[in-house]
């Protein structure tokens, strides 16, 4: 009977030392499919309930021992049952907080982003324009490209900017990542869909979603988030199959959730201006060289710009490195025991339309991926991508641009095998 009792309890452990051969941070990916939460929960709760009963069967099949001694076995009984019961009510619990997040990090209808998609008025006589973009699913053999969006949502901001705009894309033949970040003042640009008007010097890329409802600046027919996503990618050159937004109050919470992050700072910043957004005192300083950084600090590393010899594209630059750095970070095998803050972090500050049932895969697949394979862009002047303009903002040069994307992602380049594209800054 012992043997039988444990058969079930040896099954769970064998099928969780399988789903761990890949590392923790794969075996947190496969909880972000509601369907293996709902699965686990299920295990968890029948384990549990047999192992109740094992205990139990245990003490009433006992030999029938002295007053003293039967004191001690009940309460030897009731210490297992408390063990049973905690132990299982946890993971369940734990479960649950997983499954939830999951339906808000991966949910076709988000607050934080806008995927309304317009419904244009045609004047009698006018024929339609453009249709929504098709969305296509790539395989895990084929090029992923995913962008990332950072957004600030704190209180007294009149409308939601995305001031972080960093394309990243994974190429499975090259084993290789190509990361490209977007200045966010970009301005003058083609739109990727009807006649590809140039849009005024005015607006910038970062308030694209704000005007697509506005009816002649941004009369896209996609919705106003999509209509960034594909315009960014239009100006890279790369077709972006997936988005992933974050709250700069998540991104606190997730590097706080894994106990901060290791980043070598290649320059002192000395930024006296720098707004903590919680009524501190003005200002950031960082040294040179090893640092570890806790959320809060992390933030200013990465939105912090006004610093001497600083900029947009330093602070771009920097947000690629962490990036990096966060992805070791969880990697490490003792970050399972933070794994509850951290779904749930990202279930309450992320949405994505990434599929679910594939994080795992692709975690898994990041891990594998040697330093020297990441190749970084920031689309800076000092670089020779982009100028700055009168009014401050940044114009693109497209036909670098497109030059570019050829360079990074080869066959899989918009612009491959076609002319370059023509600039479109003003004289």
């Amino acid at each position: 009977m012992a043997a039988l009792f444990a058969v079930p309890p040896m099954f769970v452990l064998l099928l969780l030392a399988y789903e761990l051969r890949r590392g923790t941070v794969a075996f947190a990916g496969r909880f972000v499919d509601q369907g293996v939460c709902l699965a686990a929960i299920a295990v968890v709760i029948l384990v549990g309930v047999w192992r109740l009963v094992a205990v139990v069967y245990a003490f009433m099949s006992g030999e029938q021992r002295k007053s003293r001694q039967l004191l001690l076995d009940r309460l030897v009984l009731v210490a297992l049952v408390g063990v049973v019961v905690l132990s299982h009510a946890g993971a369940g619990y734990v479960l649950a907080v997983t499954y939830d997040a999951d339906g808000h990090a991966f949910n076709d209808h988000p607050s934080a982003i806008d995927l309304t998609t317009p419904k244009p008025s045609l004047v009698v006589g006018e024929t339609a324009g453009p249709t929504a973009t098709p969305v296509k699913t790539p395989s895990i053999g084929s090029r992923v490209t995913i962008l990332f969006t950072g957004f600030d949502s704190a209180p007294g901001r009149g409308e939601t900017l995305y001031d972080s705009l960093m394309v990243v894309s994974y190429d499975p033949i090259t084993n290789s990542v190509q990361m490209v970040s977007v200045p966010r003042d970009s301005t003058s640009f083609p739109l990727y869909f009807g006649s590809h008007n140039v849009v005024p010097s005015w607006l910038r890329l970062n308030t694209v979603p704000t005007n697509v409802v506005k009816e002649g600046i941004v009369g896209s027919p996609d919705s106003p988030y999509m209509t960034l996503v594909n315009e960014v990618g239009y100006l890279v050159g790369i077709h972006i199959d997936y988005y992933a937004a974050m709250d700069l109050g998540g991104f606190v919470k997730m590097i706080d959730s894994v106990g901060g992050i290791d980043v070598v700072n290649p320059a002192v910043i000395n930024d006296g201006s720098y707004d903590w957004l919680d009524g501190s005192r003005f200002g950031f300083y960082l040294a040179a060289g090893a640092q570890h950084l806790d959320g809060r600090h992390a933030l200013a590393y990465v939105r912090s710009r006004k610093s001497p010899g600083d900029n947009d594209f330093g602070r771009s630059s920097r947000q690629q490195q962490v990036l990096v750095e966060l992805m070791h970070k969880m990697a490490q095998p003792g970050q399972i025991l933070n794994l509850p803050g951290l779904i749930s972090t990202l279930g309450s500050s992320v949405t994505t339309n990434f599929p679910a049932d594939q994080v795992a895969n692709y975690l898994d697949i990041g891990q594998k991926i040697p330093s020297d394979n990441i190749k970084q862009v920031v689309l800076s002047p000092d670089q020779s991508y982009s100028e700055y303009l009168p009014n401050g903002a940044l114009c693109l040069f497209n036909s670098k641009l497109s030059a570019l994307s050829v360079q990074l992602f080869g066959k899989d380049s918009l612009w491959s095998g076609k002319p370059a594209a023509e600039n479109t800054c003003p004289a």
